[in-house]
């Protein structure tokens, strides 16, 4: 069963391949804001495992986080994720990554729990 106040928390060490440089959103060394917003969601599903009926997963529906802060390469960030509402099938999480200096990110990510095997064939109509 997931609840209110469920959280994940997970680090990351930024490297070479966690910049904006390697990712393509930016030019410079620092934590590109796809690598956040991955860490983010990634988070997120650690709130959710073996909470979820079997056959049933959850699939991102909304990223709401203001990047506030550069990480050089080198610096620890520290993801959050805290369940602050569900409504049926809609989980919605509070989000704050951190760095030794303060905030990095912070806002909101929403998932929806769903079926498996009917949002796949809903997914994979789309190719007929």
């Amino acid at each position: 069963m997931i609840s209110v106040g469920d959280f994940s928390e997970s680090r990351l060490t930024v490297t070479e391949k966690d910049t904006a440089e390697s990712w393509g959103s930016g030019t410079l060394p620092v934590l590109a804001t796809p690598r956040m917003i991955l860490l983010i969601e990634q988070t997120a599903c650690d709130v959710l495992r073996g909470k979820l009926p079997e056959g049933d997963t959850s699939v991102g529906t909304l990223v709401d986080v203001a990047h506030v802060s550069a990480s050089p390469v080198g610096s620890e960030v520290v993801c959050r994720t805290e369940v602050v509402e569900v409504d049926r099938a809609r989980i919605r999480f509070r989000v704050t990554v951190t760095d030794s200096s303060g905030d990095v990110g912070t806002g909101y990510h929403e998932r929806f729990v769903v079926h498996s095997d009917k949002f796949m064939a809903k997914a994979n109509s789309k190719l007929q």
